[in-house]
Formats: C-alpha cells, sequence, structure tokens
C-alpha cells in the first residue's frame, strides 16, 4: 500500500489523506496518480461484449417477455371472465308462493320452550330470504342495487350469495362459512368464498366482509333469533335447528 510521506514532518499518512494526520501540512499526491488503475482482462472484456451483442440471446430474451405478458393478459382475462360469469343460481320463487315464516317459527319456539328440532331446506330458506329483504331495502347498501339472496347448504357448512347490479349487470359475492353456536352466541368460521365464479382465500375472504355488512344488518333480527336457539346443523341442502331443552 502506498504512503503518503509529509513534507513537513515526515510523518507516513495514509493514500486517502489531503492533509497530515500530524502537523496538516498538504500532501503530495501526485505519486497516486502515477499507478494505473488495474484495468479488466482483455479476454473478460471481449466475452462480456460477445453476450451483449449476441442477437440469439437478445431475441431469447424479447420472446420470454413477449410471452409473459401474453400469459400475464390471459391469466387477468380469465379471471376477469371467472368473476363476470354467475355461479349456480337458484330459480326465484314463485310469484303468489306464500314463504314459510321462519323468523316467527324461531320466535315462538323460544317463547313456548318447544323442544322439537325445526327443519328447514335451502328452498324454504331462500324463500323466506326473498319476501323478509323486500321490507329491509332501507338498510341495504344503494352503492350496488340490491337484487336477492339466497343460501346454500352443506355438511356443516353455509354459504350465503348476495346478487348486486350493476349498470344492469348482476355481480355476484358469495362467502363461506362453518357456522356453530355457543352461548347464544353465533360464530362463523370463514372457509372462503367467490366473485362471480372465482374463488377467493379464506384468507383474502375474511378482509372481504364489508361486501355483506348490509345484508347482515338487515338481518339482525333473524340472527337474534337463530342465537336463542340451543343448536344449529346444517346438512346437505337443509338446516336443523334445535330450540333450547
Amino acid at each position: 500500500m502506498i504512503k503518503l510521506v509529509c513534507p513537513e514532518c515526515r510523518r507516513e499518512n495514509e493514500p486517502e489523506r489531503i492533509y497530515c494526520h500530524d502537523c496538516g501540512a498538504r500532501l503530495d499526491r501526485t505519486a497516486l496518480a502515477k499507478i494505473a488503475p488495474k484495468g479488466e482482462d482483455v479476454k473478460e472484456t471481449q466475452k462480456r461484449l460477445r453476450t451483449m451483442l449476441d442477437p440469439q440471446r437478445a431475441k431469447i430474451r424479447h420472446l420470454f417477455f413477449k410471452t409473459s405478458k401474453v400469459i400475464l393478459g390471459a391469466l387477468i382475462t380469465a379471471a376477469i371472465v371467472q368473476m363476470i360469469l354467475p355461479p349456480d343460481v337458484p330459480a326465484r320463487p314463485k310469484m303468489g308462493d306464500f314463504p314459510p315464516q321462519i323468523n316467527l317459527d324461531l320466535e315462538n319456539a323460544a317463547i313456548n320452550h318447544s323442544a322439537a328440532p325445526m327443519q328447514y331446506t335451502e328452498a324454504q330458506v331462500n324463500a323466506y330470504l326473498g319476501s323478509a329483504l323486500k321490507s329491509k331495502q332501507a338498510a341495504l347498501s344503494k352503492l350496488l342495487d340490491f337484487q336477492r339472496a339466497f343460501v346454500k347448504f352443506d355438511e356443516n357448512i353455509c354459504s350465503v350469495t348476495a346478487e348486486r347490479s350493476l349498470f344492469g349487470f348482476s355481480v355476484f359475492t358469495t362467502t363461506s362459512s362453518k357456522v356453530t353456536l355457543q352461548n347464544n352466541t353465533i360464530n362463523a368460521a370463514n372457509n372462503g368464498g367467490a366473485i362471480g365464479r372465482l374463488p377467493v382465500h379464506p384468507l383474502l375472504m375474511k378482509y372481504a366482509d364489508f361486501l355483506f355488512a348490509d345484508l347482515w344488518t338487515a338481518l339482525d333480527r333473524e340472527r337474534k333469533s337463530v342465537a336463542k336457539m340451543g343448536a344449529i346443523e346444517f346438512r346437505p341442502q337443509a338446516v336443523v335447528l334445535t330450540p333450547k331443552s
């Protein structure tokens, strides 16, 4: 390592210094300028240039980025199509059909201390929701025109789908949960969901519950009636509510 010798006090200084460490005199740095920096090896330089200017390599790189854009575009298009496509939608209740008074049944069972389990099919629950939500439009969001809500039951699983209208097109959002009833409290463990037919992971669906906030508010009375029951059990296409003994 080159040392810079001070012309005044003869102290050896580090090469990065401009003034002497001891006396402060200006150092003569001309010796450093004579030392040529070590350049890149000629063969390495030629190899690097050949790599940079290789037309075949440039074509492969261009093809890679072009293919990546096409694949990304196709995935985004497929996701949008899946979001637009409606899920399996049950038929709307026929006009004139009298829906079951499920909430009234639950309230009477709680008041009369009935012990008989009550079973309702998906069709019965959906008919009740269609009728009950018509009188609760004030509680539903006006941002997207609410059309209807319907449920789907499976073993220990309850799925709720809300249909809303955006510029005349139906938009479907679904949340699926494992529902239990304990100590007058309804507990729902999120099991995922969907937008249209596009599945949504449970971790993401936890943060999408705001999409159903207005629906939960509109059905608050029904939620309180269910909470008064002793147990709730979901079966394929049916739900069984058991009053407290």
